[in-house]
């Protein structure tokens, strides 16, 4: 079991069709490790379904706060990563190594993980959302900037 829990709501998961096996395999491992999880889809890998709306899901189930940490999968993972962090209370990151996942938790107190399917192993992605669920985020000069991002306007760009 992971050490510490950053969170006692479910994780929220979801990919499009390329990343269904890669989801269950995840949720596998979240529910040995104790977290609770929350599957938005897809269920099959059989029909083409469109990444973008499963982003758009896990996005919801943190604005409505049903949900802390996201896990978004597809492809190449860019098409999820590019639509969740379309909104500000979003921190999604996409990554490809476990050397990736600390900083991103610690320096942007990221909230949605994004993988690609296509791009990672199962065992990276393991090792990726094992240190993504074990790492918080830092205070002092990385709050600030979390904070200044927060604030952005980037609608009258």
């Amino acid at each position: 079991m992971c050490p510490l829990k950053l969170t006692s709501k479910a994780i929220s998961i979801a990919s499009d069709h390329r990343g269904v096996m890669l989801k269950e395999r995840l949720k596998g491992w979240l529910h040995a490790n104790g977290y609770a999880v929350k599957d938005c889809g897809t269920d099959s890998g059989a029909e083409r379904v469109d990444a973008l709306d499963y982003a758009l899901k896990l996005v919801d189930e943190i604005k409505e706060n049903r949900s802390d940490f996201a896990i978004g999968i597809c492809g190449s993972g860019q098409m999820m990563a590019i639509t969740a962090n379309r909104f500000v209370f979003i921190r999604a990151t996409l990554l490809h190594a476990a050397a990736e996942s600390a900083p991103a938790r610690e320096h942007g107190d990221a909230n949605m993980l994004v993988l690609g399917a296509d791009t990672i192993d199962d065992d990276v992605a393991k090792d990726i959302l094992k240190i993504f669920l074990e790492t918080t985020a830092l205070g002092d000069r990385y709050a600030a900037r979390r904070e200044r991002l927060a604030k952005l306007d980037v609608s009258g760009l």
